[in-house]
């Protein structure tokens, strides 16, 4: 209260004080009860206090992981390839390490799941399954990939890659297929499920060039920057194998109804439409290794395989690289040929890296 001088009273102004104090105390107590009641339940085993969940800063889905490092994935986009069922020589572990690399991008890595394409060619895939993992399949996605108005330049691609490998040497085909042109090999190629079947038109269908993902690349780097991982896998050499029943190779003979010189006009044909397009079928070709970063499973002289665990099998490659990715045997630092040292833990199956980006970190963070 004010005295008729027009000073507030010391005495009388800690009375109004403490009403007011108690006032709004009282006004907060049921305002929080009140929001309190419209608040979900927190049931986690480790609660927030109430009134702190309430008011705390929300946390970006992309950033919540399981893993040791925290990555900003919310710009992170993947194809995942996974076959098993070939009509020759089937395999059983790759769908299942499609699966694993999945479940880690999603839930390790925070990659948004709708971001994500699958091709998984499962023992029990259904014949015009649009997903399955043919070569039109495989090769329109991967296109897509170029044509995708959400992936902004800079953003990252996984592209994965679990299957059959083979490499094609003229003079394995010079009976065979006396056009096969020596200049053209050795071609190395990823073998979709349908290799070796008639298309619709009546053609046999071929396995997918090393050149033709080079060009599918070289372009998707063009639009939406260099920022692309293809983790393969698989392997191409012949070299020897363990025979051991719980061990099976990843590598398949060349197909036997079509060589190098068909699988390279077939993507040329597709493949010359995009600008500054060097053919696949030229004399003096080479691979644009500044538009991504290539692990591969082994060296050229080894075979990758899948081992048969308590799990089902699985790629040896794989089990490795979502093992070191879910521990802290990895850093910000790490580069990816600083992964591929972590992977080599085996004589028999050395992973490799590939790449003028080789040496930069991996995941490529913000501004490398």
């Amino acid at each position: 209260m004010r005295s008729l001088t027009g000073i507030t009273s010391p005495r009388s102004t800690e009375s109004v004080l403490a009403k007011v104090g108690k006032r709004v105390k009282w006004l907060w107590n049921v305002l929080s009860h009140i929001i309190l009641g419209l608040a979900p339940q927190n049931t986690r085993s480790n609660p927030v206090p109430s009134r702190q969940q309430l008011f705390a800063r929300p946390t970006s889905p992309s950033l919540i992981r399981t893993a040791p490092h925290r990555v900003d994935t919310s710009q992170f986009w993947a194809v995942l390839i996974g076959i098993d069922a070939y009509e020759s020589w089937p395999l059983q572990g790759c769908v299942s390490d499609a699966s694993l690399m999945k479940n880690f991008l999603i839930d390790d890595l925070g990659v948004p799941k709708e971001q994500i394409q699958c091709l998984l060619g499962s023992h029990n895939l259904i014949p015009d399954d649009p997903l399955k993992p043919s070569h039109a399949n495989i090769v329109d996605t991967l296109y897509s990939l170029i044509h995708n108005d959400e992936i902004q330049l800079g953003d990252n691609i996984i592209i994965y890659y679990a299957g059959h490998g083979s490499s094609y040497q003229c003079s394995e085909h010079s009976f065979t297929t006396p056009n096969c042109r020596p200049e053209l090999c050795p071609v190395e190629a990823l073998c979709p499920i349908d290799r070796d079947t008639l298309d619709s038109h009546g053609r046999w269908v071929p396995d997918i060039s090393d050149r033709e993902l080079n060009a599918l690349f070289t372009e998707i780097s063009r639009v939406k920057g260099h920022k692309i991982t293809f983790i393969a896998d698989c392997c191409h050499a012949g070299g020897m194998s363990r025979n051991l029943e719980t061990t099976r190779p990843r590598w398949i003979s060349p197909s036997g109804h079509t060589d190098a010189d068909n699988m390279l006009h077939v993507a040329d044909e597709r493949l010359k439409s995009f600008p500054d397009y060097k053919s696949v079928l030229s004399k003096d070709w080479k691979p644009d290794m500044g538009s991504h970063v290539v692990l591969a499973a082994c060296r050229d002289y080894q075979r990758a395989s899948e081992t048969l665990g308590t799990e089902g099998y699985r790629g040896v490659l794989t089990e490795r690289l979502v093992s070191i990715l879910r521990s802290d045997a990895w850093n910000k630092d790490t580069t990816y040929v600083g992964l591929t040292k972590l992977l080599n833990q085996s004589y028999s199956q050395t992973p490799v890296v590939a790449g003028d980006h080789k040496c930069k970190q991996l995941w490529y963070p913000e501004g490398v």
